[in-house]
């Protein structure tokens, strides 16, 4: 039953990706947001995953307090860093965030929120398409959807407009899985 109550404030929270085309949340100049508060202590086990920052955009998202996880993405002089304020207790990235920058310039994040693994509208893959265009797919789970497999994605088109490092987004389509 918790699993459905969850599942509902989930597709509540998320319904930015259910806009044929989703009005942007980022704006230019911007800071790069703060890490929210762990609801739980970290484990050790946990944050030894975090991968060392190794440029001058990871040192700005892990001194906002995020860990950094798994490989950034780049080309294009287009940087996405993927981060995370917490931990399941199998060591799932909760509370996490996908951040762009453009030469350096922060330009928003791939979600107006942070997200929870193996939850409705997670971000699960992101394509870098050109100096201009990013594709990221998001899990969609319906109620009755077991944790392990979500029924449906969405994928949503991003632009960089150029000479205004924003990321944008332009269109979403939801398909079964």
């Amino acid at each position: 039953m918790a699993v459905s109550a969850i599942a509902q404030v989930q597709r509540t929270t998320v319904t930015w990706l259910d806009d044929v085309k989703p009005s942007g949340w980022n704006k230019g100049g911007a800071p790069i947001p703060e890490a929210p508060k762990a609801s739980q202590p970290v484990e050790a086990k946990c944050r030894e995953q975090a991968r060392p920052a190794q440029s001058d955009d990871d040192k700005r998202v892990r001194d906002r307090g995020w860990d950094l996880i798994g490989a950034y993405e780049g080309g294009w002089e287009v940087v996405i860093i993927h981060a995370t304020a917490g931990y399941d207790g199998m060591c799932r990235p909760q509370q996490y965030q996908e951040f762009v920058f453009v030469k350096g310039a922060f330009a928003g994040t791939l979600s107006p929120q942070p997200m929870d693994s193996r939850t409705d509208g997670s971000l699960t893959r992101v394509s870098l398409e050109g100096p201009a265009r990013l594709i990221a797919e998001y899990q969609r789970y319906a109620a009755k959807d077991p944790l392990c497999c979500p029924s449906r994605t969405t994928t949503v088109v991003f632009k960089i407009p150029v000479g205004s490092p924003v990321v944008q987004p332009v269109s979403s389509s939801t398909t079964a899985r």
